[in-house]
């Protein structure tokens, strides 16, 4: 199989695309104000969580027609600065309509001065709540998924060039939240889902020494 070299203009690219919510590895250690993902045994990890709950709270006391329960952290990226930087990416269930969804949250940790929440949102991948019963979607069904190969490799490094894909899904343990090892990409058209199984089928996944593994079809 072939090696994956990871280059620091990569690394650069992904962090833009992503708004610092994407990153592959511990490149960032290597630049100026550099943004790795943090290991949920670190101490870093141990704060995010706190900034995590944070986030949350501030949603629901602002928001009249949603309020989530946070569910689990799934990703973290840390970036040191005048305090530190949290792009956390966490699920979380929508109280009033039972659905769980991605969150993304960008959190600053002042020096001295608490939590600001700079962004709150739904993850781009994720799909719209008025989307969640929609069953004329079509999907591809991708095989072999790694631990780490989760919804936002999917998004930032597989589709993010293809635009016409309506949301990513990686099915795991409903206790544990681990990967199952499989996911869906969802398109909107039939033709949509072809192109994309069609230019990728059997290739070499980005960031992997492995090769696509696709079927047309949720089974």
């Amino acid at each position: 199989m072939a090696t994956y070299t990871f280059e620091q203009n990569e690394y650069l690219e992904d962090v833009i695309e992503s708004q610092g919510f994407y990153v592959m590895n511990d490149f960032g250690w290597k630049t100026p104000c550099g943004i790795v993902k943090i290991g949920k045994n670190s101490e870093a990890f141990e704060k995010a969580k706190k900034a995590t709950t944070f986030a949350v709270d501030k949603y629901n006391e602002k928001s009249e027609k949603s309020k989530l329960e946070l569910l689990r952290i799934m990703n973290v990226n840390f970036e040191p600065t005048a305090g530190a930087i949290y792009y956390i990416t966490l699920a979380a269930m929508d109280l009033f309509s039972r659905k769980i969804l991605h969150y993304q949250a960008k959190v600053w940790e002042k020096i001295n001065t608490g939590y600001k929440v700079e962004i709150f949102r739904l993850a781009p991948y994720a799909p719209k709540l008025s989307e969640c019963e929609e069953e004329k979607h079509c999907c591809i069904k991708v095989n072999n998924l790694q631990d780490w190969m989760d919804e936002n490799y999917l998004y930032y490094k597989c589709c993010y060039t293809f635009k016409k894909f309506v949301s990513v899904e990686v099915i795991r343990d409903k206790e544990t939240g681990k990967s199952m090892g499989y996911g869906f990409l969802w398109f909107k058209t039939h033709s949509e889902a072809m192109e994309f199984l069609e230019k990728n089928e059997g290739k070499q996944m980005p960031n992997s020494s492995q090769n696509y593994s696709l079927v047309f079809g949720k089974f």
